[in-house]
């Protein structure tokens, strides 16, 4: 299957000095964020193939942001420090799983064409399908 992201769409976007250099590796990390997305958005391609506005960017968009935080935190730390006594920095990184390449609630909403932000409202169809007013009344 054709990926959809290069490892320069990582590296255009890349901020800071740290930027990888490895084009091999990030194509292994983007190969496992684009199979992510495939499990947990089924129908995805088809939704792409058929030329879906935008949603190739956001697919682009995800998956960079996704590898980016796995670059970020290779080794899974919750809380990094760096300097001494009064110049000492600390990092915490967000998320239950810090260095997990995973797919955020907000991300996951925009693939599956959610905006609502995980959470969709729903109906209730109260007609039944013997009526002729249901969109599944077959006449007999």
């Amino acid at each position: 299957m054709a990926a959809w992201t290069v490892p320069s769409d990582v590296t255009d976007v890349w901020i800071g000095d740290d930027e990888p250099t490895d084009t091999l590796l990030i194509a292994k990390w983007i190969d496992r964020a684009e199979r992510l997305i495939r499990f947990n958005v089924p129908g995805i391609q088809a939704r792409i193939t058929a030329v879906e506005v935008d949603l190739l960017e956001t697919v682009i968009d995800v998956v960079t942001s996704m590898v980016i935080r796995k670059f970020r935190n290779p080794e899974g730390i919750r809380t990094a420090s760096s300097g001494e006594g009064p110049f000492t920095q600390s990092r915490t990184y967000g998320g239950d799983e810090p260095g997990e390449l995973l797919i955020l609630d907000t991300e996951l909403a925009r693939l599956s064409g959610n905006t609502a932000g995980g959470q969709r409202a729903f109906t209730v169809d109260m007609i039944p399908s013997t009526s002729p007013f249901s969109p599944n009344y077959v006449a007999s």
